[in-house]
């Protein structure tokens, strides 16, 4: 009996099924078919992989919006499949999780759980909860939308957070004190050339699709964030 454990839920396969994937070969040997183990573990997945699904997020505004992108659960399938089928020739009965290729912050409830970067791309404003707390919020400056580098929407997970990093592009190179990268080379960052944020700067003159924030406000969430942490932006 192999166990898996989904937060609360679990998925038990057990005899009930594994006797339907079992076949003798022609010199009398018993296996269980690679393909029937691989579609079970699709199966888990298309279940319970949550990234790239949409999903509700209750806004500080209000109002329910839908996001969706990349942070979420995915299973690594190939490897998971791998390794359940070493558990059922070895015949080892246990509890376990599947392989992951990402995790997210929660099975029960909403995935992205109660700490995470919530940005309000039409307000321009930016609050950060911890254990559903509201522990930081600022104004910001998006991308600029004249010039079509508006900054996406979406629910991904930051990829690392970096000090005293050099922004490149075509024709720029920015540096900042606080980097925190969370969709390609779109990211959280300190502005210090700029004196004001929110409002509707951003419209004519925005950032190149990065979120600029006043330099003490980087520097407080920078202590607060990490890796693999949810950044939800929504308009």
């Amino acid at each position: 009996v192999v166990t898996y454990q989904f937060g609360d839920r679990q998925e038990i396969l057990d005899g009930d099924t594994l006797h339907q994937w079992i076949e003798t070969g022609e010199d009398g040997s018993v296996f269980f078919r690679p393909e029937d183990v691989a579609g079970y573990v699709s199966d888990l997945a298309s279940k319970y992989n949550t990234a790239y699904t949409s999903r509700y997020f209750q806004t500080s505004y209000g109002p329910t919006v839908k996001v969706s992108g990349s942070y979420g659960w995915k299973i690594n399938e190939t490897e998971e499949a791998a390794q359940l089928m070493r558990i059922l020739e070895e015949g080892d009965s246990q509890t376990r999780e599947p392989v992951y290729e990402q995790k997210a912050a929660s099975y029960n409830g909403n995935d992205y759980g109660d700490t995470y970067a919530e940005v309000n791309l039409t307000a321009q404003h930016m609050f950060f909860y911890q254990d559903g707390k509201k522990v930081l919020e600022s104004d910001f400056v998006s991308g600029n939308v004249k010039k079509n580098y508006t900054t996406p929407p979406g629910i991904f997970g930051l990829t690392y957070k970096q000090q005293d990093a050099v922004l490149k592009g075509e024709g720029y190179a920015s540096p900042v004190d606080f980097w925190m990268p969370f969709n390609g080379g779109i990211g959280l960052h300190d502005a210090n050339w700029r004196s004001k944020f929110g409002g509707t700067i951003y419209q004519n003159s925005g950032s190149h699709g990065c979120v600029n924030l006043p330099p003490d406000k980087a520097a407080a969430l920078y202590d607060l964030v990490y890796t693999g942490i949810p950044v939800i932006c929504y308009n």
